[in-house]
């Protein structure tokens, strides 16, 4: 067996045990297991973070440590309706053109191909490296709560290899802050004798909420509001329930809604006025989201308990007034500087939630943008959170590491790499905070469509990244 298919034997392993966010004790205990198998050194700490220490090897022990880092954790989505238990069940791999995936979810290549690239190196004595520290963390997509939390005191290495991006060729050496928001709403119900409708919203690609916030992909839990939104200037309607999304930092790609109408005297009507909706959007959409559809279904009038007709438009207004997508750009470098995406939405009981991932390469316009949020919410008579805050990761001018990956990719390839900053949460910027004097970058295979159940690892690519990672490691110094 070579090494790469090494790399990807570990990554099916992987793929086995269950590990999306927060519901990552097995594949962290599978960690500390792999260690204890092979006498290696690591800490497991209460976060379940692991760290796994490996001497140099022969000739190495002069070169600069290395560390190693990505997270054990992967937006587990699935088709809808479900068809698997991501908490319980592994993945159902497949693969086709060129392409691994996951049957009706999503992959975990991102990030489950660093995990597998590392515990190769660690399992390797044929592999030459300096001496390594290899931090698996937790918890990264919903605020990267394992690197925040991770003691590294006893860490020495200042070189440090994310291999946590998604785009081969790209070496990144700068990424965006965020921060999470909730905003809650206690909604008043009465009874109310109508008819009741159902209405479904599917199709739509959805994606990373930061890599592909520039898209222009429709948000399906805002899309979902604007249709109740539009329907509700011709109708009387009550919010019963109403959801999208199943993460805050994934650009939702269904919705649905439960609501009465009280004033439906002809419901072919209305069945009409849905139709004629749907090709409104799909024409409106057909750049981005070339198969939007909505379903609709009507019950006889029967008493229901549902919101009021204020705590209905109080909240649909609501999300009308917050921002959606794209806030600004950077200009210098064509990239987003700041975002907003309405990743879960949720109307039940008697609460009525938005969770929100909110990103910037600029703290500044961070902190104002979670300020007119904090407004907004206020405004229309919610209460607010934030949790998960980190902080950006500021470019290094003078990076040995970064001029070193980019003369090796060029030796390699004979093309240059591009050095590029990400409209996405990196890990690195909380290393760079922890470990003063930390020269990073960020690499990664190509993985399409991550953080959705379309999400593929492009297995070529995957190769040629493992290549490039195996002379960042063997090249020495003084070499270059």
């Amino acid at each position: 067996m070579t090494s790469y298919e090494k790399v990807i034997s570990f990554f099916k392993e992987i793929c086995a045990i269950p590990h999306g966010t927060y519901h990552i004790d097995e594949i962290s205990d599978y960690l500390v297991s792999f260690a204890k198998s092979r006498n290696l050194k690591f800490r497991q700490d209460e976060l379940k973070n692991v760290i796994i220490w490996k001497n140099a090897s022969a000739g190495y022990e002069a070169e600069p440590v290395m560390i190693l880092q990505g997270h054990m954790d992967m937006v587990a989505v699935c088709d809808n309706p479900a068809e698997k238990d991501l908490l319980k069940e592994g993945l159902d791999l497949e693969e086709e053109d060129g392409y691994l995936f996951a049957k009706g979810t999503s992959l975990g290549a991102d990030d489950g191909i660093a995990i597998a690239y590392a515990l190769t190196i660690l399992d390797s004595e044929e592999i030459l490296h300096p001496a390594l520290e290899v931090i698996f963390t937790v918890n990264e997509e919903t605020g990267m709560n394992g690197a925040l939390g991770i003691d590294v005191s006893d860490l020495t290495g200042k070189r440090f290899l994310n291999i946590d991006s998604e785009d081969e060729g790209i070496i990144t050496v700068s990424c965006a802050g965020g921060v999470r928001f909730h905003g809650e709403f206690t909604g008043r119900k009465e009874t109310v004798l109508a008819h009741r409708v159902f209405l479904s919203l599917s199709g739509l690609k959805g994606g990373h909420s930061g890599t592909d916030i520039h898209l222009g992909r429709a948000n399906g839990a805002h899309l979902m509001a604007e249709i109740l939104k539009r329907i509700a200037e011709v109708y009387d309607l009550r919010l019963i329930s109403m959801s999208a999304g199943e993460k805050d930092n994934a650009i939702p790609s269904f919705g649905s809604a439960d609501f009465l109408i009280t004033d439906l005297s002809d419901p072919d009507e209305f069945m009409s006025d849905v139709e004629q909706l749907e090709r409104e959007l799909q024409e409106e959409y057909a750049p981005t989201d070339d198969d939007v559809r909505l379903v609709v279904g009507i019950q006889l009038p029967e008493e229901t308990v549902a919101y009021t007709e204020d705590s209905s438009m109080n909240f649909l207004e609501y999300l009308e007034e917050v921002p959606d997508g794209v806030v600004s750009v950077c200009d210098d470098i064509d990239m987003v500087q700041t975002s907003l995406n309405l990743g879960i939405l949720s109307c039940t009981g008697e609460k009525m939630t938005a969770d929100f991932a909110l990103r910037s390469s600029v703290a500044n316009e961070k902190e104002e943008l979670k300020e007119r949020m904090i407004q907004i919410t206020e405004t229309y008579g919610g209460t607010w959170e934030t949790f998960g805050e980190y902080p950006g990761w500021e470019y290094l001018e003078d990076s040995f590491f970064r001029k070193k990956a980019v003369a090796i990719y060029e030796k390699m390839t004979g093309t240059e790499a591009a050095v590029e900053g990400v409209h996405a949460g990196l890990e690195c910027g909380i290393f760079a905070d922890k470990i003063k004097g930390l020269d990073a970058i960020s690499i990664g295979p190509d993985i399409l469509n991550a953080h959705t159940t379309g999400e593929k690892l492009d297995l070529e690519s995957a190769k040629r990244t493992w290549e490039f990672i195996l002379e960042l490691l063997s090249v020495k110094d003084g070499e270059i």
